[in-house]
């Protein structure tokens, strides 16, 4: 991509906008930025690198300057100014698309509703063992316009990718994909759940032969879409036994790219509970794709750390454990959370929602949920969804929530925050929430 002398827009000025116009300014673009807040936090650093800003708004005459526009991962592609310059004739892409232009080396990419954090991570470290160079990033931490003046020195680059980042995409092609699962999340983004998932999907849009896609044979969703990817598929779940592919067997994963299976021990600990044994065979497969041997997956896992916020055991008291999922957010996380905890729990669900649909996790709380507590502004709508599939009441707040739920958790339960909903009602983000969470339950500890 030829950037020089080029007029280029970015909108949304958080981390992944700040990385895009230092990587067009670096390629002799003439960059404006443009972002609704007023006083972004990155404002003056790019003013003085040579970013013309316009701030407090967007305006059109910014959009109608612009011969290429490049969107931060929030904001939406269907604003009725982004609409009217894509007409006008302005070439339209997302931050992720634009670093993947500027990459040197290959890449791993890995999608899906839940998990994806801890997967990117995984492969990463799983690489890293291997004796790759890796760079590690996409939605989770540094931005792909980030890390691409590295990319030539490095032999993968594993990103994380949203159905918002692949909303904006055009010619990225992973040379590695993976999807781990799609249940439904950000209905308040897309018209239907067919359109999120399509979403998902098109990060295999542009592979070819040469390149993989991890498809999870376990999610239905996913599995159905796979005659869709022009990559090899390989197939991965449970009991799958998929060649290419992989499965479990018992506390092993077991890989077969197609030469004869390879086992993996899987460690002790959290990674070898619930949903986090398919995300290691995720990982361990994906990692197999790019060169990778059974020993660096096994040092990888054994001194792998689960990313905070994520099924965290917070402490325990009375018999009773405190896990912190916070960054359950959507109704297909908390499933895999209840999934993965094989005791009675008192879930805490709430937040702001996102036309989740709570009444689906109805089989699963009859079966492990002692009791719910529905908190913040989602809790009456919560409530109303799943009344009929376990006992429950409403709380003002987290506080109160988790007050209410010390008290009606017994010996041999846990206390579960996975709350289905994003947590913009009362914190800044989901790992504010966490936090709170985890000060509640150490004051409820240390009473």
């Amino acid at each position: 991509m030829e950037l020089k002398g080029k007029k280029v827009l970015v909108v949304g000025l958080g981390v992944s906008g700040r990385a895009a116009a230092l990587l067009c300014l670096s390629q002799g673009a003439q960059v404006r930025a443009t972002d609704r807040s007023p006083a972004p936090p990155v404002a003056e650093e790019l003013a003085a690198a040579g970013v013309s800003l316009s701030l407090g708004g967007h305006r059109a005459e910014d959009f109608a300057w612009a011969e290429l526009i490049v969107l931060s991962p929030g904001v939406d592609h269907r604003l009725p100014e982004i609409e009217a310059a894509r007409a006008a004739g302005a070439r339209v892409i997302g931050e992720l698309e634009l670093g993947w232009r500027f990459t040197r080396c290959p890449t791993v990419m890995i999608t899906g509703t839940n998990g994806k954090s801890t997967v990117t991570t995984l492969v990463g470290d799983i690489l890293s063992q291997a004796g790759f160079k890796t760079l590690v990033g996409g939605n989770l931490g540094r931005p792909v316009c980030d890390m691409a003046p590295e990319s030539h020195e490095a032999d993968w680059l594993v990103a994380e990718v949203s159905s918002f980042q692949t909303d904006t995409m055009d010619k990225l092609r992973p040379r590695v994909g993976v999807v781990l699962n799609i249940t439904p999340d950000h209905q308040d983004r897309y018209p239907d759940f067919a359109a999120y998932a399509d979403s998902k999907m098109s990060l295999f849009s542009n592979q070819a032969d040469g390149d993989v896609a991890v498809f999870c044979d376990d999610d239905p969703e996913v599995w159905s879409r796979r005659t869709a990817a022009p990559a090899q598929v390989w197939g991965y779940g449970a009991d799958g036994h998929q060649s290419p592919g992989g499965w479990l067997e018992g506390d092993e994963l077991v890989l077969d790219a197609g030469s004869g299976p390879l086992r993996v021990k899987l460690p002790a600990g959290h990674l070898a509970i619930g949903f986090n044994r398919l995300n290691c065979l995720a990982a361990c497969l994906a990692a197999l794709a790019c060169g990778a041997d059974a020993p660096a997956m096994e040092r990888a896992m054994a001194a792998y750390q689960v990313l905070g916020h994520r099924l965290a055991l917070v402490g325990q008291k009375g018999g009773v454990s405190f896990f912190d999922d916070s960054k359950g957010t959507n109704v297909g996380a908390v499933a895999a959370a209840l999934g993965a905890l094989d005791m009675p729990v008192v879930l805490l669900l709430g937040g702001r929602d996102k036309d989740g649909r709570f009444a689906d996790l109805g089989p699963l709380l009859k079966k492990r949920a002692a009791r719910v507590i529905c908190f913040g502004e989602a809790g009456p709508k919560i409530q109303a969804q799943i009344k009929d599939f376990a006992p429950s009441e409403t709380a003002p707040d987290l506080a109160t929530a988790v007050k209410a739920a010390a008290g009606a958790a017994a010996p041999g339960q846990a206390v579960l925050l996975s709350p289905g909903c994003a947590s913009f009602d009362a914190y800044t983000g989901y790992a504010q929430r966490g936090e709170h969470f985890q000060a509640l339950v150490r004051e409820v500890m240390h009473g």
